[in-house]
């Protein structure tokens, strides 16, 4: 993957289903504009009419069609709006990157290899934050939701740890940073964990 040279900040949120994910990016979203800052959240599957179809074919198929099918969608949330943001120096969080396609194409029998291959011309983040939580509590917190994906569906939390541990290991060989977030609880220290990281890569960039 390419650094990214853009005067804004690119921040990846990714995790295993259930990791409380979403609900952190919300609340980091609102600490940032608090602190006067120009974001966008944005997220993968895309909502355009390819995430959509993406998100779809997710539930009935795997293995390589899907990775690529999955990164064709990536790079089209690139080049239309996080690469624009970026320029004009905003903060991009996006909830979902590529340490997902690492996660759940991994569970499929994708090549790690392959999957880094094709993601070659995207734009690294400049924090990739792994959120976790442990395998019981995944599933209690899955337990809750009223429509799963086939992930979810399939139960496989403990594979979801297993490959993104594998997702990171590599990522730090790439010189991406990694900030592991274990979201069992104190929401509010992360985040301020989080906010903090953020402004140091704002700082540097500067």
């Amino acid at each position: 993957m390419k650094k990214n040279d853009y005067r804004g900040v690119f921040i990846a949120f990714d995790g295993p289903n259930g990791a409380g994910k979403t609900t952190l990016i919300r609340l980091v979203e609102m600490r940032l504009k608090e602190l006067g800052f120009d974001i966008l959240v944005t997220n993968e599957p895309t909502s355009t009419c390819l995430g959509e179809y993406v998100r779809d074919f997710s539930e009935t198929h795997r293995g390589i069609g899907l990775a690529c099918l999955v990164m064709c969608d990536r790079y089209e949330h690139l080049n239309n709006e996080i690469v624009p943001a970026l320029q004009k120096g905003q903060i991009v969080i996006t909830d979902r990157y590529v340490l997902s396609s690492l996660i759940f194409q991994g569970i499929d029998g994708v090549d790690t290899g392959f999957i880094m291959s094709i993601c070659s011309e995207m734009t690294k983040p400049d924090l990739q934050i792994a959120v976790y939580a442990n395998a019981e509590i995944l599933r209690e917190r899955l337990s809750d939701r009223v429509n799963l994906t086939r992930f979810e569906k399939e139960n496989q939390s403990k594979n979801e740890l297993f490959f993104m541990r594998k997702g990171i290991d590599l990522f730090r060989k790439e010189e991406i940073i990694v900030k592991e977030i274990d979201n069992n609880e104190h929401v509010e220290h992360n985040v301020e964990m989080i906010i903090s990281s953020i402004e140091k890569i704002r700082r540097e960039k500067m």
